[in-house]
C-alpha cells in the first residue's frame, strides 16, 4: 500500500506550525531542533510512524513527500536514511521505502535490553552526576509540562528520550548510546501508538522529576531500581500487551 501524505502548510513552507492531514485528521508538525527542511521531513514522517498514523509495510514515496514539503528528493532521501538508522523504515533499493515492522516479541526484548543498558549507565553516572547535568535534566522536565498542556505527544516522546539519553551520556558508555536510543525509539512505537486516543498523563513531568530526586541521593542501586520501576510503570500503562517484567 502506498501512503499518501497531505501537508497543509502556512505560506512559509518551513514555518513553526504545519499540519499533516491523514484520513481527515490534522496532525501538527513543527521542526524540533532547527528550521532545516531535512529536519522537518525527518520529524514529519517519524511523528506519523510513532503515533500510529502510518502502519508497517506502507510505502513512502520520496517524490510525493518532497512535493508536499516543497523540498528536493535528496532532502527526503536523507530523512529516510536517518529513519532507517532509527529502524523505523526499510529501504529496499528499486522496491522503494516502507515503514518497518516491530513485533510485540521484539519490542519486549528491546525493553529488556534498554533497561539493562540504562541501569548499567545509571550506576556509573549517578554517583558523580554534575550540577550542570541536573540543571539540564530539570529543564527538560519543564518542557515536558508544556507538552502535557498542549497534548503534544510526539514532542513528549522526543523529550522523554532526550531525558534518558542525556542521563546515560553522563556514564561515559558512548558505544552503547546508539543501541539504547534505537531500543527506546522502537519501544515508543508501542507506548505512543494510541496516545492521541487518551488524555495526556498529567504527571508526565512530575514522574521524571521524581527520578531526579532519587538520582540526587547518589545511590547507584537505588537509582537503577527507580529507573526500572519507571519504565515498568510506563509499559503497564501504555503498552500492556508487551507483558514485560523486569
Amino acid at each position: 500500500m502506498i501512503i499518501d501524505i497531505d501537508f497543509d502548510r502556512q505560506p512559509n513552507s518551513m514555518s513553526r506550525t504545519e499540519t499533516v492531514t491523514i484520513a481527515g485528521k490534522p496532525v501538527r508538525l513543527d521542526p524540533l531542533y532547527s528550521m532545516k527542511k531535512g529536519d522537518a521531513a525527518y520529524h514529519a514522517v517519524r511523528r506519523l510512524i510513532l503515533l500510529g498514523h502510518i502502519q508497517p509495510q506502507e510505502m513512502l514515496l520520496e517524490q510525493r513527500i518532497a512535493e508536499q514539503l516543497n523540498c528536493s528528493q535528496g532532502t527526503v532521501r536523507e530523512a529516510f536514511l536517518r529513519l532507517e538508522q532509527d529502524g523505523l523504515v526499510a529501504r529496499r533499493g528499486y522496491r522503494g521505502t516502507t515503514v518497518s515492522d516491530t513485533s510485540v516479541e521484539e519490542a519486549a526484548v528491546m525493553v529488556s535490553i534498554r533497561v539493562q543498558i540504562e541501569c548499567a549507565g545509571i550506576r556509573r553516572a549517578v554517583p558523580s552526576l554534575s550540577a550542570d547535568a541536573l540543571r539540564d535534566l530539570y529543564a527538560l522536565t519543564d518542557e515536558m509540562e508544556e507538552t502535557t498542556d498542549a497534548a503534544d505527544f510526539y514532542r513528549g516522546s522526543e523529550l522523554d528520550r532526550r531525558f534518558h539519553m542525556l542521563l546515560f551520556q553522563q556514564s561515559g558508555l558512548a558505544s552503547l548510546e546508539p543501541i539504547l536510543n534505537r531500543c527506546a525509539l522502537q519501544v515508543h512505537r508501542f507506548t505512543y501508538r494510541n496516545a492521541e486516543d487518551e488524555p495526556p498523563d498529567p504527571d508526565f513531568a512530575a514522574k521524571h522529576r521524581a527520578l531526579l530526586s532519587v538520582f540526587e541521593q547518589r545511590e547507584a542501586d537505588q537509582a537503577a531500581d527507580a529507573i526500572t520501576a519507571h519504565i515498568k510503570q510506563v509499559i503497564d500503562r501504555w503498552a500492556p500487551d508487551l507483558n514485560w517484567e523486569p
